[in-house]
C-alpha cells in the first residue's frame, strides 16, 4: 500500500491505517496546518475505489495534484468550465451566461473542441496527465486543449470514472446542477468523499449561496421589455422596489412574497432566458462559437438567484453595498450539506480546526469516527516555537468600539510590525473593523490590505518583493484561508500574527434566523456553533498560517479581553502563555521571543 520512498512524520502512518480500516463510515480527521493531511488522505484511500477530493478554491488543487503524483495515484482535476474554456480565452463572462451559451453551442455542434471528443480517447487525456509535471490546474487544462485540441472541462471530467482521485472545488459536491453538468454518467454514491478544510461546513452560507444586485434587476427588466416580455418585466417591479429601499449594510430579511419571488415568476424567467438566447444564436450563428460563447444577459444571474431563493432550506436577505444594494439567498439549515454526506460511499472530513466531536456530530447529524492527531500521537510541532499572548486592553465588542479603540489597535499592529523582520499578519473580524484600524496606521513600510477584489497571487507577489510586509486580512476570508505564507524553501514567512478582536459573525437577521432554525434541533448548542465555535475556528485558521513545519516560529497576539472567556478559551484548544494589560511589556516579550533561537 505504501510506496517505499515515502517518509512519514509522527502519526502519519498510524493515521493512514486508522482511516483505511474505517473507510465507508464518516471519519473526522483533525491535524495541524502543514502536517500533511493530504498525503494521509490519499494513501488511506488508494486502491479502495474512486475518490472525490473537494477543496474550497482552485488555489488549493495544486498541492493535491502534487501529492497524488507522489503516491502514484492517477488523478484528474475539475473546476470552473468557464476558466478552462479554450474558446472563451479568458474573456470575462458570468458563469451563468457561459454555461447557457456552452450548452446551446454544443447542441448545435458549433464547438470544435467538444466535437473533437468523439475522435479522442479518454486514455490519451489520462496519459497526458500522467506524463506531465504540471500541478497548476489551469495549466493542466491549457495543456489538454493545446496538445489534444479537445474540451478540457468535459475530457477531464470524463476521466472521473477511470482514475483514483478526482480533485474538485466545493460546488462540484454541494451544487446538484454543477455536479450533474460535470459527471453525467457517474453518481455521487460511487465516490468516497474527502472534504478538505471541512470546518467550512459549519458556515453553510460559505458553501451554498446566490446573490443579485439592483443593477442586474434593472438591466433584466429593461431587456425583458425590449424583447417582448413587458408583463414579466413588470412582475419584477417589487424586486426592484425592495432593493431600492435598502439602507443597512447588515443582512436584513426579506419576505419572498414582498419581493415577488415566486415559482411562477422563476419558471417564466427561465423560459424567457432560453428563448432570448436561442434567438440570438440563430441570428448570430455565422459569427462562430468564439463570439457566441461571450453572449451575456442579466437574466442568467437572476434565474440562478430565483432557483436557490425558492428552495425550502433558504431565506432571502437584503444588504446595502458601497454603491448599491443586493439580495442574497442563503441557507438556514445544514440539511443540504448533510444530504450530500449521506449520498457518498464514505466521508473523510479534514481540517486543522475541526470542532470537537460532540459539536461536529450534532452539526452533521451523524456519528463520526474522530481522530485528533495530537491527542492520539502527541504534539506535531514543538510547543515552544509558538508564543500565545492575550492583550486585554482592547476589544472589538460593539459596546466599546470608538475612534480611540481603533487607534489603539493600529498602534499595537504598528509596534509589532516594527519589531519583526518578516511578515506580520493582522486579522480582523470584518472589513468594517479593518478599515477603521488601517486608516490610523503610520510609519509602516510595506502594507497590503485585503479587499473584496483581492487575489491570492497579489499577496504572494507582494511578499516575494518585500517579505517584511504587514498583511491586513479579514478572518475567514480569501487571504487567511488561501495564501501560503511560505518562502522558496518551504519555511513560513510569518513572524507574528495579531488577531484584532474576536472574529464573531456580524449580528444581523441572517445570524438570528440561522440560530433559530438550528435551535430547533441543536437546542442551546446552536448559539455556541454560530458564535464562539465559529470565532475560534476563524482565529485558529489565522494562527495556522504562521506554522507550516517543525522549524517555524511565531508570536501570536490575541488582542481582545474576551479571549479570557471560559467557553472561548476551551474552544481555542491551546494554553495561553501570558496575559498582558500593558503594551510595553507585550512588546518586550515579543522582542525576547524573536531574538531567542533566531
Amino acid at each position: 500500500m505504501h510506496s517505499p520512498h515515502i517518509s512519514f512524520r509522527k502519526g502519519q502512518r498510524e493515521s493512514v491505517e486508522f482511516i483505511r480500516s474505517r473507510l465507508g463510515s464518516l471519519i473526522a480527521y483533525k491535524a495541524p496546518t502543514g502536517y500533511g493531511k493530504t498525503l494521509v488522505a490519499l494513501l488511506s484511500h488508494l486502491g479502495r475505489g474512486r475518490v472525490l477530493y473537494a477543496v474550497r478554491t482552485r488555489n488549493e488543487m495544486a498541492p493535491v495534484v502534487r501529492e497524488a503524483r507522489h503516491v502514484g495515484a492517477s488523478f484528474t482535476v475539475v473546476f470552473s468550465g468557464r476558466r478552462m474554456c479554450p474558446v472563451l480565452r479568458g474573456a470575462e463572462v458570468e458563469a451563468e451566461d457561459f454555461w447557457l451559451n456552452c450548452r446551446l453551442i454544443r447542441l448545435k455542434g458549433m464547438c470544435p473542441y467538444y466535437a473533437n471528443l468523439r475522435s479522442t480517447s479518454l486514455q490519451e487525456v489520462g496519459e497526458l496527465l500522467s506524463r506531465s509535471t504540471l500541478t497548476d490546474p489551469h495549466r493542466l487544462a491549457e495543456a489538454v486543449a493545446k496538445e489534444l485540441s479537445v474540451c478540457p472541462f468535459f475530457s477531464l471530467a470524463g476521466l472521473a470514472s477511470r482514475v483514483d482521485v478526482t480533485v474538485v472545488t466545493y460546488p462540484y459536491v454541494f451544487d446538484d446542477v454543477v455536479y450533474s453538468t460535470a459527471f453525467q454518467d457517474i453518481g455521487l454514491d460511487e465516490f468516497y468523499l474527502i472534504v478538505d478544510e471541512a470546518h467550512t461546513l459549519l458556515n453553510p452560507q460559505s458553501v451554498i449561496s446566490s446573490s443579485i444586485g439592483l443593477a442586474h434587476v434593472r438591466e433584466s427588466r429593461r431587456e425583458l421589455s425590449e424583447v417582448g416580455y413587458a408583463d414579466l418585466s413588470e412582475a419584477l417591479r417589487p424586486l426592484e422596489e425592495v432593493l431600492s429601499r435598502v439602507t443597512s449594510d447588515r443582512l436584513v430579511r426579506v419576505r419572498r412574497e414582498e419581493a415577488g419571488i415566486t415559482q411562477d415568476i422563476g419558471r417564466a424567467l427561465e423560459e424567457a432566458l432560453y428563448e432570448v438566447r436561442l434567438a440570438s444564436l440563430e441570428t448570430l450563428a455565422e459569427l462562430g462559437a468564439e463570439y457566441l460563447v461571450r453572449l451575456t444577459s442579466p437574466l442568467s444571474k437572476l434565474v440562478k438567484f430565483y432557483s436557490l431563493a425558492l428552495e425550502e432550506f433558504t431565506e432571502v436577505y437584503a444588504q446595502a453595498t458601497y454603491d448599491s444594494a443586493e439580495l442574497h439567498a442563503l441557507p438556514i439549515s445544514y440539511e443540504p450539506i448533510r444530504r450530500k454526506l449521506r449520498q457518498v460511499r464514505g466521508v473523510l472530513l479534514m481540517s486543522g480546526t475541526l470542532p470537537p466531536k460532540p459539536i461536529l456530530d450534532r452539526v452533521i447529524s451523524a456519528e463520526s469516527t474522530y481522530l485528533d492527531v495530537e491527542e492520539s500521537y502527541g504534539r506535531v510541532f514543538p510547543r515552544e516555537r509558538v508564543f500565545y499572548a492575550v492583550y486585554t486592553k482592547l476589544t472589538t465588542s460593539y459596546a466599546y468600539r470608538s475612534t480611540k479603540m481603533f487607534m489603539e489597535y493600529a498602534k499595537l499592529v504598528e509596534e509589532v510590525y516594527r519589531r519583526c523582520r518578516r511578515t506580520v499578519l493582522a486579522v480582523y473580524p470584518s472589513y468594517e473593523v479593518m478599515r477603521e484600524v488601517v486608516i490610523y496606521l503610520r510609519g509602516v513600510g510595506s502594507v497590503y490590505v485585503e479587499s473584496g477584489r483581492s487575489r491570492i497571487s497579489e499577496v504572494e507577489e507582494a511578499l516575494s518583493r518585500e517579505p517584511h510586509t504587514l498583511v491586513n486580512a479579514v478572518a475567514g476570508g480569501k487571504i487567511v484561508e488561501g495564501v501560503e505564507f511560505r518562502d522558496p524553501s518551504g519555511r513560513s514567512m510569518v513572524d507574528a500574527v495579531v488577531v484584532c478582536g474576536v472574529p464573531y459573525p456580524q449580528p444581523d437577521d441572517y445570524l438570528e434566523d440561522l440560530r433559530t432554525s438550528l435551535g430547533r434541533e441543536l437546542g442551546a448548542l446552536a448559539k455556541v456553533v454560530t458564535t464562539d465555535m465559529l470565532a475560534s475556528i476563524r482565529a485558529s485558521q489565522a494562527i495556522g498560517r504562521a506554522i507550516r513545519s517543525e522549524e517555524d516560529r511565531a508570536y501570536v497576539v490575541l488582542a481582545d479581553r474576551r479571549y479570557l472567556k471560559k467557553e472561548l478559551r476551551e474552544l481555542m484548544g491551546f494554553t495561553y502563555d501570558r496575559v498582558f494589560t500593558n503594551l510595553e511589556e507585550l512588546l518586550r516579550s515579543l522582542s525576547s521571543f524573536l531574538n531567542s533561537n533566531a
